[in-house]
């Protein structure tokens, strides 16, 4: 059987149909919906809090902090009734600036933004992206109760009131996206990114993908409030990138309920694991820092010792701004915690994120990267195996696994939250 990848320039593969196991993908909505009547229905009556316009009241200094280009939610869609419940308000334009969450990923250009939230927005407001390497950019405004301290770009210190819009979907470095995420990491700095991020490295994928409510969520949750999180809104997409449901309000109330609304889209029964996966990452697909998510999901599905083979262009390499991993590459875990600890890897979010690839490559399967935005020597030296095209990686993969090996294909795997067994 021949199955086509969401990319023009990536040629199809073809299963033995005595091998396939079966193809799964998160399910299109029945209809499509209008975002805006979404949004405006989600801000007039939030979760949690006031209606926007009634928290808005008063206040002299909005930010609206948005997503970035490696997340594909429609926020030009979103902000007319969002921008309405201001005016309606008294808020004025500029009163309103805009900052997009970039976490450490690279600064947006202005054409992006102009995608992002549209023309006419990046024309009228100003539209800044975090600059999150600068450290004169954050400002600390205190400690958490487990004493971890809150440092989070001086705009967002600053104004009145904190707008966060983006997207929920599973994810497996604090089980869903969303939330306070905007903030912490979108926003925040070094020392505050990196110590959320390394919460993670110790525990189980099954106390966090697919889960709510967790440790690292718990550490997101507390230092976004802290950070003046006042209000969000987020949107549950289908495999076709359309919103199927907008949340609004409380960065924990309505994120548990966009939460509960993400598990019905993404969550994809899979009887049994397979020897051979096939997975592409679309549409996080830029960098391979964005495209591991799938290899996180898919590396759910395979069997232990089994063949992973990820399809993702990565035009831009492993990543824009994280030159260790072409440096490192994805060594055993254990390996991974004593660079950080040496301050060889001075950023430990660096180390979280090498430490989810190398869970699946070194300690669960044998990975195959089919790309072409990275040269065959660099996903070698990282650790990764490498074929130029999803077949010749098929017949590796068989080589390797056994000719009568079972194969199951996950498209999107990126947005998917599978449920084996």
């Amino acid at each position: 059987m021949r199955f086509e990848f969401p990319y023009d320039d990536v040629a199809p593969v073809d299963v033995p149909e005595s091998n396939l196991c079966g193809v799964f993908a998160t399910p299109a909505a029945a209809e499509e919906m209008d975002p805006a009547a979404l949004t405006a229905a989600a801000v007039a009556e939030p979760i949690g809090t006031p209606a926007l316009r009634d928290l808005a009241a008063d206040k002299k200094r909005v930010l609206i902090v948005s997503d970035d280009v490696s997340r594909p939610t429609p926020v030009h869609a979103l902000l007319p009734p969002i921008l309405a419940a201001l005016h309606d308000a008294g808020i004025t334009d500029d009163s309103i600036e805009f900052m997009m969450a970039l976490g450490t990923h690279r600064p947006m250009r202005t054409d992006e933004m102009e995608q992002k939230l549209g023309p006419d927005i990046v024309a009228q407001f100003t539209v800044r992206n975090h600059d999150w390497d600068n450290p004169d950019a954050c400002t600390m405004i205190g400690e958490t109760a487990q004493g971890v301290k809150v440092w989070i770009n001086r705009k967002v210190a600053e104004a009145d009131l904190v707008i966060g819009i983006g997207r929920i979907m599973p994810i497996d470095i604090c089980g869903f996206t969303g939330g306070g995420k905007i903030l912490v990491p979108g926003v925040c700095g070094k020392t505050t990114n990196d110590d959320m991020h390394w919460t993670r490295i110790d525990l189980n994928d099954s106390d966090i993908i697919g889960k709510r409510d967790n440790a690292v969520r718990e550490s997101i949750d507390e230092l976004a409030r802290k950070a003046g999180l006042d209000f969000i809104v987020n949107v549950v997409m289908d495999s076709h990138q359309h919103v199927t449901q907008v949340v609004a309000g409380d960065l924990t109330e309505a994120h548990r309920k966009g939460c509960e609304l993400a598990v019905e889209m993404h969550g994809v029964r899979i009887p049994e694991k397979a020897d051979i996966v096939i997975a592409d990452s679309y549409p996080f697909d830029i960098e391979f820092w964005q495209a591991n998510k799938a290899l996180d999901q898919a590396g759910l599905v395979v069997k232990e010792g089994g063949v992973l083979i990820l399809v993702t262009p990565c035009t831009e390499g492993f990543s824009a701004t994280h030159s260790e991993i072409l440096e490192f590459g994805y060594p055993p875990i254990d390996e991974i915690k004593d660079l950080v600890k040496q301050g060889r890897i001075p950023s430990k979010v660096v180390g979280v994120h090498m430490a989810q690839v190398s869970h699946v490559a070194r300690h669960k399967a044998h990975v195959i990267l089919v790309t072409s935005g990275i040269p065959r020597r660099d996903v070698e030296e990282a650790g990764l195996g490498y074929a130029e095209t999803p077949q010749a990686a098929l017949e590796e993969a068989f080589a390797r696994a056994g000719s009568d090996a079972g194969v199951i294909v996950l498209k999107g795997a990126a947005e998917m939250l599978p449920v084996v067994g």
